[in-house]
């Protein structure tokens, strides 16, 4: 039987950061239930920023990294489209009810 100092869940960007950084000093179990690092929250992280990534409790960490990523050139600017009908609906409800007292500019466009 193996023993660490520390076991991170989860080899995204944050977790295999933290792993790099933390091994030097200690030794890392670093644990990913896919068959690849990064395979889900990596590639749509760093192919497209989203103000909203994170929900009410990490969007203000994301919203803060807008002007030195920008300032840095990883940013293009481009809007975003999310879609929702039928039982759906309610869900694009509730996106909205929770960015509602932020300064996130969404929008409800209509089908017309």
């Amino acid at each position: 039987m193996s023993c660490f100092d520390v076991a991170i869940i989860g080899a995204g960007m944050a977790g295999a950061s933290l792993a790099a950084a933390l091994a030097p000093h200690r030794s890392v179990l670093l644990l990913e239930a896919e068959d690849r690092p990064g395979y889900h929250s990596t590639g749509r992280s760093a192919a497209f920023w989203t103000e909203s990534y994170g929900g009410p409790g990490v969007q203000p960490l994301t919203s803060a990294s807008f002007d030195r990523l920008s300032d840095r050139g990883y940013l293009t600017p481009r809007g975003a489209l999310h879609l929702a009908e039928g039982a759906d609906a309610a869900l694009a409800d509730r996106f909205l009810q929770t960015f509602a007292e932020s300064a996130i500019a969404l929008d409800r466009i209509g089908r017309q």
